[in-house]
């Protein structure tokens, strides 16, 4: 199980830029198939995070802060995010 952290601000902003918020976007960890790998930064070691909610792709930008998955932005996956999970 995973511990989740956001700014509530940003996810609020985040659901009128892309349609969906971060409470929502923990669903990606419901999906067994989900992929995982590291996203360039230039601050902080971050991740990038694609799954399916309802059917649809999503890409999460992450980052953990000790044992919780801190949520920095979500939306529609690009088409090569998604060849990239349906390719695992």
């Amino acid at each position: 199980m995973y511990a989740f952290e956001f700014d509530e601000n940003k996810s609020r902003a985040n659901f009128t830029k892309h349609g969906v918020d971060f409470s929502v976007a923990r669903r990606l960890w419901n999906d067994p198939d989900f992929v995982e790998i590291a996203a360039r930064s230039t601050d902080e070691p971050r991740s990038l995070v694609i799954g399916r909610i309802d059917g649809k792709c999503w890409s999460a930008v992450i980052t953990y802060r000790g044992r919780t998955v801190r949520i920095i932005s979500v939306r529609r996956s690009r088409p090569r995010e998604v060849e990239l999970y349906e390719s695992k």
